[in-house]
């Protein structure tokens, strides 16, 4: 995703954080599409399908926190899953009452896409 603009009076932070989760990038998964090489491409009209929790409970101060974390983890090349267990279990779980039963079977489904859509590039 790229050519984001924020309406106004939204933080980005919580926009940004509220992606990294393992529900989120499995339906990115299923609503992306796939291109040689493996790219997965999500257009404007499909973004919108893509589900992401509203982090409004969440306090700033933790969001930054986890997003700090987050953007380290990317910035350091390290395996995503660990960002994805940060937010899973200290936002999701934690914040949003969201029971490991749909974090595990979200990320199960999103690397099982994965894997095939690599497969193919």
């Amino acid at each position: 995703m790229h050519r984001i603009k924020f309406k106004e009076g939204i933080e980005p932070e919580r926009i940004i954080l509220s992606y990294y989760n393992s529900i989120s990038f499995a339906f990115t998964e299923i609503c992306g599409r796939s291109y040689g090489g493996g790219v997965l491409e999500i257009l404007p009209g499909e973004v919108g399908k893509v589900l992401v929790p509203v982090l409004d409970c969440v306090p700033l101060e933790k969001i930054r926190e986890v997003l700090h974390q987050v953007d380290q983890i990317v910035r350091n090349g390290e395996n995503i899953e660990k960002a994805l267990d940060i937010v899973d279990n200290g936002i999701l779980k934690e914040y949003l009452g969201i029971d490991e039963k749909m974090c595990s079977m979200s990320r199960g489904i999103w690397k099982k896409m994965q894997h095939r859509r690599l497969k193919r590039g």
